[in-house]
């Protein structure tokens, strides 16, 4: 009864740690890219938008016209600048998710990248 009880008390402990982890940014512009079979061939220019991102630690949102859901499976890569997670889309299918700074200002790039294509936001912070 006493573990069951720690348990729990870790359970909840942990689940308002994550809810104040919830990060909020809005993306203004966007590239795509795609997988030519040996890298990512990207787009020259950005498309411009205007959508908003929600950054969780086990999920991240992007509500754009079609709203986009990954949730994050595992860390890949945690560098100075940047990290990389394994994540599936509602649908399950498995990608990769990259985020990190944004040339040098304090911009986030935000790249979701699936076998055969790629798109990287843009994202400023609204917090």
């Amino acid at each position: 009864m006493k573990n069951f009880i720690i348990t729990i008390l870790f359970s909840l402990l942990t689940l308002i740690s994550f809810s104040q982890d919830t990060r909020f940014g809005r993306a203004y512009m966007y590239y795509t890219g795609y997988n030519d079979g040996t890298e990512v061939v990207w787009n020259q220019y950005p498309t411009k938008c205007d959508v908003l991102v929600q950054i969780e630690p086990a999920e991240i949102n992007i509500y754009s016209e079609i709203p986009q859901t990954y949730h994050i499976i595992q860390i890949d890569v945690r560098e100075e600048n940047m990290a990389r997670w394994t994540a599936v889309n509602k649908d399950g299918v498995r990608c990769y998710v990259y985020m990190g700074k944004y040339g040098e200002s304090n911009e986030l790039g935000l790249t979701i990248e699936f076998n055969d294509y790629a798109w990287t936001y843009v994202v400023v912070s609204t917090d």
